[in-house]
């Protein structure tokens, strides 16, 4: 009787200390915190999931996205860097990395990276047609990290303006609006530039714009020309 109870526990034990739940398995209870913004939380799934399969692509996406929704920026662009060391033309990871780096307000840094992901195959043409079939239906594929163009121009062209390159930012921020992406947000920053190129007539023109969507910040400069 004793040394049945012995193998009990001893079972117990083993079990107990063996993991049984897959990478996979793990990213599924972390993407279930994700949608409740339970960032923290989700985390430390995707680290075991990471553990357990350290190339696994979209725990390493998520857990950067995830780092960065509680402000560790430098924690995200870790994460998006382990991507690149397999896969460095990974365009929407790059993008994300220069998205990290403007929070950083590290905005040389950030243009470096969009110019980047603007240099890969995966930047799709913003008028460019693709379709992407799924039949087996995987869940992570090369066509979940392409981006539009227009969508990583939009934020490199912040970057430009305050970096004062506010030609160039116009530029960028123009294929936005070309496309219909971010409108509010595009109009109000190439008015931004304007103004600061001291062309007050194309920054009333933008900013007045940009003040019908209730931009507050939009409304205050256009006051200063007014």
């Amino acid at each position: 009787m004793l040394k049945n109870l012995i193998y009990i526990i001893l079972i117990s034990i083993i079990c107990s200390s063996c993991d049984l739940r897959t990478a996979e398995q793990y990213y599924d209870l972390a993407f279930e915190l994700e949608e409740k913004g339970k960032y923290a939380e989700a985390i430390l799934y995707l680290d075991k999931a990471i553990e357990k399969k350290p190339r696994f692509r979209p725990a390493l996406n998520n857990r950067g996205a995830d780092k960065s929704a509680i402000g560790d920026f430098n924690g995200a662009i870790e994460d998006y860097e382990k991507i690149l060391a397999f896969e460095p033309q990974n365009t929407l990871i790059l993008m994300n990395i220069g998205n990290n780096y403007k929070r950083l307000k590290a905005y040389d840094k950030s243009v470096d990276f969009y110019t980047k992901a603007l240099n890969t195959k995966g930047a799709i043409k913003s008028d460019s047609i693709y379709i992407d079939f799924n039949l087996n239906g995987d869940w992570d594929r090369d066509s979940d990290y392409y981006v539009r163009k227009y969508r990583i121009e939009f934020e490199r062209g912040i970057s430009y303006v305050y970096l004062k390159k506010h030609s160039l930012g116009i530029t960028d921020l123009e294929q936005a609006i070309e496309y219909n992406y971010e409108i509010p947000d595009a109009l109000s920053w190439i008015g931004q530039a304007y103004y600061e190129l001291n062309d007050t007539i194309n920054a009333r023109k933008f900013l007045t714009q940009a003040s019908k969507y209730e931009l507050i910040d939009a409304k205050e400069l256009l006051e200063k020309i007014k």
